[in-house]
């Protein structure tokens, strides 16, 4: 039976624990992201089949709209590479990592903002690929998505959702990282 490790929104989490439960899995809830590396540590190494992570509830404050957006950065998306990095040791082989993006204040929303943040948590999964298990598969699911969709995902049953596993040109990871980190130039 599949275990599943979910972060995030507690109302959303509780529903896609349910939807879990419901294609026969059990699933561990964490709604403050925060709490995710205790978990973790509890539950050991191989533990789960996969990582749902469901975007977080906080306030974006602030006195100007740089200190704002500053924060809900911060404490939003940038805020998800240390849970990944602490669940990494904790997935099984062929483990999967479910992102499911947040929808924004309007005091910081921005076109912008929206394709900056889908690809900061690309560019995390693609890294949790690099350093997770064996055969580690990654997707990343718009906000507004159903708790079924997520848990199908989850489960590896909705593969018309955007899948990281592949390089951007379709080739494995393993080569589009050589080729990336072969385009990085160190100065002294």
């Amino acid at each position: 039976m599949p275990h599943f490790l979910i972060s995030g929104i507690a109302a959303l989490g509780s529903d896609v624990m349910s939807a879990l439960m419901a294609e026969g899995s059990t699933a561990v809830r964490v709604d403050d992201i925060a709490g995710v590396a205790g978990v973790c540590a509890e539950a050991g190494p191989g533990a789960f089949a996969g990582y749902i992570q469901l975007p977080a509830t906080f306030t974006v404050t602030g006195s100007t709209a740089v200190d704002r957006v500053h924060r809900f950065f911060g404490e939003g998306v940038l805020a998800r590479f240390p849970a990944v990095e602490a669940a990494l040791p904790t997935l099984a082989d062929g483990a999967r990592i479910t992102f499911v993006m947040g929808v924004l204040p309007p005091e910081v929303w921005t076109g912008d903002d929206v394709t900056a943040r889908a690809a900061l948590v690309r560019v995390l999964g693609r890294a949790a690929c690099a350093d997770g298990p064996p055969e580690l598969s990654v997707s990343v699911l718009a906000s507004g998505v159903s708790a079924r969709e997520i848990a199908l995902t989850a489960l590896g049953r909705n593969p018309e959702l955007e899948l990281l596993a592949e390089g951007p040109d379709g080739g494995s990871y393993a080569d589009w990282r050589v080729e990336l980190l072969g385009m990085i130039s160190a100065e002294m």
